[in-house]
C-alpha cells in the first residue's frame, strides 16, 4: 500500500510505501482484549478500609456483659460501632491480565489498519517546527483539517514540538516504540513522521 506524505501545509511531499494487507479481515477481538489488558494495567489496585483487625481500638471489653440494658459488645473495633472496622471493603488487588504478545501484535496492526481504513491517519514529511509557541503549532494543525483528538508519533527529539504540544489539551506526543492500541482508538486524527514509519512497519510484522 503507497500512502502520500504531507507537509505542514497539507501539500503533497511524495509517497511512502505502507507494507500492511488492506483487505484484510479485522480482528476486533483482539483488539478489545488489548485494550481491557492495557487498562486494566493502568489501575492501580491500591483501594484499601480497615477491618476490625486493622482498626485502632482497644481489645477490653466496653462494659460487662449483663446489667446495663445495652447489647452485648466485645470490642470498641465492631463494625457495627462508630470507628469500627468495615466489613467486605476494598482490599489491595492486582487487576492486571495476561495477553500473549503474538495477540498485541496482531491488534496493533489490525488498529493500524483501521485507521487506514477511516482515513485517520497521516504521512507527514517533517514535524519540526520553528518555534515552541502553542499558537503556531495549532495553527499548523488546523491546515491539515484534523479531528478533535490528535496523536502524534515522531521519533525526533524536538523540544519544539514537546514544548509547543504540552499545552494543547487534545494533543498527544509519543514515541514509535510507545505506540499503543489504546491511543491509536482513543484519537481521531493520526500523525506520523515518515521517519518513524519503519520502526513501526517492524513493530507489527
Amino acid at each position: 500500500m503507497d500512502l502520500e506524505i504531507i507537509n505542514l501545509e497539507n501539500k503533497s511531499a511524495g509517497k511512502v510505501s505502507f507494507d500492511i494487507d488492506e483487505n484484510k479481515v479485522i480482528n476486533r477481538f483482539a483488539i478489545s482484549q488489548v485494550v481491557k489488558w492495557q487498562l486494566a494495567k493502568r489501575r492501580s489496585g491500591t483501594a484499601a478500609t480497615k477491618n476490625r483487625a486493622l482498626v485502632a481500638g482497644s481489645g477490653k471489653k466496653p462494659f460487662k456483659q449483663k446489667g446495663t440494658g445495652n447489647a452485648r459488645a466485645g470490642t470498641r473495633t465492631s463494625p457495627i460501632w462508630r470507628g469500627g472496622g468495615v466489613i467486605f471493603g476494598p482490599q489491595p488487588k492486582d487487576w492486571s491480565i495476561s495477553v500473549p504478545k503474538k495477540i498485541r501484535k496482531l491488534a496493533l496492526n489490525n488498529t493500524i489498519l483501521y485507521k487506514l481504513q477511516k482515513k485517520e491517519l497521516l504521512i507527514l514529511d517533517s514535524l519540526q517546527i520553528e518555534s515552541n509557541k502553542t499558537k503556531d503549532l495549532a495553527n499548523k494543525l488546523v491546515n491539515l483539517n484534523l479531528g478533535k483528538k490528535i496523536l502524534i508519533v515522531t521519533d525526533n527529539n524536538d523540544s519544539n514540538l514537546e514544548l509547543s504540544s504540552r499545552n494543547l489539551q487534545n494533543v498527544k506526543v509519543i514515541k514509535s516504540d510507545g505506540l499503543n492500541v489504546y491511543d491509536l482508538l482513543n484519537s481521531n486524527s493520526v500523525l506520523i513522521d515518515k521517519d518513524a514509519v519503519e520502526k513501526i512497519l517492524g513493530r507489527i510484522k
